[in-house]
């Protein structure tokens, strides 16, 4: 897969896979460099250059930074995969032309907005309006678009969340809506 060809089967579990690897990843560098501090070897030059003259605590706390911006990104593009799934179930139920009174709601809503259809407004509106996704799958997950909403327009305020999230959150909230919705593609 090219990094810019669309993802026509999105797949929420193999973000989780990647971020595991990338979280393998930080563990083993950041182990490198302590290990330097601590027993005075050579790291790689990459991390020689980056690291020197940096303390132990300078060290964790960049690290630890690293984790928090790897958890964001992974909560972003868990969220993003899910309104990927949604867009796809979208566009079968428009062009397959299927008879369901949601899908014959969406083709209506896709005449009018072929272009701007949107999440919340829109798809979760109408999947709510048909019986399809109710309750608190649905209510969960239209709470994590105010964590999408962040994440995507660069963080520069202070959500209200009402809670905090972890990557984990993400997933099992987003998965049980996808259940809820009878679309289950991870």
């Amino acid at each position: 897969m090219e990094a810019f060809d669309a993802h026509t089967e999105p797949d929420l579990s193999s973000v989780l896979a990647w971020a595991e690897f990338q979280r393998a990843a930080l563990a083993e560098a950041q182990s490198e460099i302590l290990k330097s501090l601590r027993y005075g070897h050579t790291p790689s030059p990459w991390f020689a250059r980056a690291f020197r003259g940096q303390t132990w605590e300078e060290v964790e706390a960049h690290f630890q930074a690293q984790r928090r911006r790897l958890d964001l990104l992974t909560m972003f593009e868990l969220l993003a995969m899910t309104e990927a799934i949604l867009r796809l179930d979208l566009q079968d139920r428009v062009h397959t032309r299927r008879k369901d009174s949601l899908s014959r709601r969406f083709r209506e809503l896709h005449k009018v907005r072929p272009r701007g259809i949107r999440l919340k407004e829109h798809l979760l509106q109408l999947m709510e309006e048909e019986g399809v996704v109710t309750g608190k799958a649905l209510n969960d997950f239209r709470r994590l678009l105010r964590l999408r909403h962040w994440l995507a327009h660069g963080r520069h305020w202070n959500p209200k969340l009402g809670r905090s999230y972890t990557p984990g959150d993400v997933y099992d909230i987003s998965r049980r809506f996808l259940e809820a919705a009878g679309l289950t593609r991870s």
